[in-house]
């Protein structure tokens, strides 16, 4: 037997066709946006190589996908008493070990790409004053509302619904701590527009604060996400900030570690999945 990876949607395909969960090392469930789905939109994906890091050491694990490409925390957290709690409390006479989730990031760029000039988490430069600095860009109130208003409630409902689960109370959370990006016009799909690219040129960003502002925005998703985690029993970040070979600035393609703007390739997601492997061998041993 080897691992595997499915939808939820398979599972009991899955049974009908001799699935036997119970003989399984490791059963995780996982939730999230783009950087836990099983999508063949990016050609593999964070969970297809972690297969191989488990296989390699002899321990079958079974990853159950409840993650949806471009879902939001905010989502997550709205539904989180559907289909992710089902799969904690329905008695499938097994349990998991932990559940995966990556969340948060979709959200913060949806909070520069989604509102008009100025009313994000970006300020607005157009025939504006220019900023001193990439740091100066980011509305501080905006990313703060952002924050408590919708981001912490929603990871908090989604916690509590894990910690009263019926089977799974005291399992482990473990948090995608994503990379930091170089903003460039390298869309997620064809036909599609660069999501930061296109917030920065909006708002007038000067191209030559793009890096620090980038660094500013994903520290502040690194710092919520380690707020998730601090004070709450079993939920760990996963240390992948620094993983990744940034792509060039200008670039339009697959550029050392990342296919696109946001996403890793295929060798950014087997570095990923190495760390991964050792978080989760090293927290659940």
């Amino acid at each position: 037997m080897s691992s595997i990876v499915m939808y939820g949607n398979e599972y009991f395909g899955q049974i009908d066709n001799g699935l036997t969960p119970a003989h399984f090392k490791y059963r995780f469930l996982v939730e999230g946006d783009s950087w836990m789905d099983r999508s063949s939109m990016f050609h593999t994906s964070l969970l297809q190589c972690l297969v191989p890091e488990f296989d390699a050491a002899n321990e079958d694990v079974m990853f159950i996908n409840v993650s949806m490409f471009g879902d939001t925390m905010r989502r997550m957290g709205s539904q989180a008493t559907e289909d992710f709690a089902s799969w904690l409390n329905d008695d499938l006479g097994w349990t998991f070990d932990a559940v995966l989730l990556s969340a948060g990031g979709n959200d913060f760029i949806d909070a520069a790409r989604d509102p008009a000039a100025g009313l994000g988490i970006l300020k607005d430069f157009n025939q504006q004053p220019q900023p001193t600095s990439g740091h100066d860009c980011i509305d501080r109130n905006a990313v703060g509302e952002l924050v408590t208003r919708w981001l912490d409630p929603n990871f908090k409902r989604l916690y509590e619904v894990v910690r009263n689960s019926r089977f799974h109370a005291d399992i482990p959370i473990f948090l995608n701590n994503y990379d930091t990006p170089t903003i460039r016009n390298a869309p997620a799909f064809i036909g599609g527009k660069a999501w930061l690219y296109e917030a920065f040129k909006k708002n007038s960003i000067p191209e030559n604060f793009w890096s620090d502002l980038t660094d500013s925005i994903f520290n502040d998703v690194q710092t919520t996400i380690a707020g998730w985690a601090f004070g709450r029993n079993k939920v760990f970040t996963v240390p992948t900030d620094g993983v990744l070979t940034p792509s060039a600035a200008g670039s339009t393609g697959s550029d050392a570690d990342w296919l696109n703007e946001i996403h890793p390739n295929a060798a950014g997601w087997a570095k990923l999945a190495k760390v991964w492997h050792a978080t989760l061998k090293t927290t659940l041993n």
